[in-house]
């Protein structure tokens, strides 16, 4: 199985792809997404109590931090993970014409095997982000690397962090180390999620296709990178905007009805945020892997 080349005009077909996701059946799109928020969101609320409950019975301290942290994450990913593998299942299905429905979305858990795979491949992709992130940052803005181990351990502790106006220079450095990084490390777990998902791909196998399909494809993702921040810059210029106008309607009418508007148009943003990046997954997946014709697999049909 190999990846292919595309041209950089991908890099804007992907994203104008998924904004227009909800063409085809939208009632299944919208309603996977939407299950999926508010699974997370429900899941993060209990985590987060449960999370307060150990920190107050336990000695304070960074370790306990750090492993309350972990008891938070693992499971949360979990879940995430075999949310985002029915989620691109469901998105194959409507885009290749199969019958779908919201309550796709958690094919995943009925999928145990294939859902392990990619939590175990996420955070291997994780370890080696911060690895490769840590790495650069010591090279390129030591001082900023120092200052950043400080702030995360004085609040781990506790303590009062360091004055924010205090940052070392290389902050610039950093900023566009995080972003490349960030840019490459998305478009490879885009590819190896989508081959364990849609193509029973093994770990190891889907990390390879994950990084020879991204270092394949660096302009398209360029491209990418400059059409998301020309939509960010748009989307928070409206943001700035619309809360300008609900503070102006809690001002004249009171604030209980700010929350009123501000918390579903918050759902709102956060639906849309989530059909429109899991698109961009499942279309920069089909272009440079994928042909969007075959059905998931089972998980006896696990290539490794």
């Amino acid at each position: 199985m190999t990846t292919r080349a595309v041209g950089p005009g991908h890099g804007w077909s992907w994203l104008t792809r998924a904004v227009n996701l909800g063409g085809h059946n939208a009632g299944a799109i919208f309603g996977g997404a939407a299950l999926m928020l508010v699974v997370v969101l429900v899941l993060a609320v209990g985590l987060a109590l449960v999370a307060g409950g150990l920190q107050l019975a336990m000695q304070p301290g960074a370790a306990t931090g750090m492993l309350v942290s972990f008891l938070i994450m693992v499971p949360l990913m979990a879940v995430i993970c075999a949310l985002m593998v029915g989620y691109l299942r469901l998105l194959d299905a409507v885009e290749n014409g199969r019958p779908a429905s919201a309550g796709d979305v958690f094919s995943g858990f009925r999928d145990l095997g294939t859902s392990g795979r990619v939590l175990g491949f996420v955070l291997l992709l994780a370890i080696a982000q911060y690895l490769l992130m840590g790495g650069l940052i010591a090279l390129l803005a030591p001082e900023f690397g120092k200052w950043y181990i400080e702030v995360m351990q004085a609040s781990s502790a506790g303590g009062t962090p360091p004055d924010p106006s205090s940052v070392p220079s290389g902050f610039s450095a950093v900023f566009a180390v995080l972003v490349i990084v960030g840019l490459f490390v998305y478009a490879v777990q885009a590819l190896g999620v989508g081959q364990i998902a849609l193509r029973g791909r093994g770990i190891g196998a889907a990390l390879g296709d994950g990084l020879s399909g991204s270092l394949k494809n660096l302009l398209p993702l360029l491209v990418l990178l400059l059409v998301c921040l020309g939509a960010a810059i748009v989307a928070g210029v409206a943001v700035f905007l619309l809360a300008m106008l609900i503070g102006l309607l809690g001002k004249l009418a009171g604030a209980w009805l700010a929350i009123l508007l501000a918390i579903p148009l918050y759902l709102l943003a956060m639906l849309v945020l989530y059909v429109v990046m899991f698109g961009v997954m499942y279309f920069m997946w089909r272009d440079i892997c994928g042909d969007g014709a075959a059905a998931a697999p089972r998980d006896d049909q696990v290539e490794v």
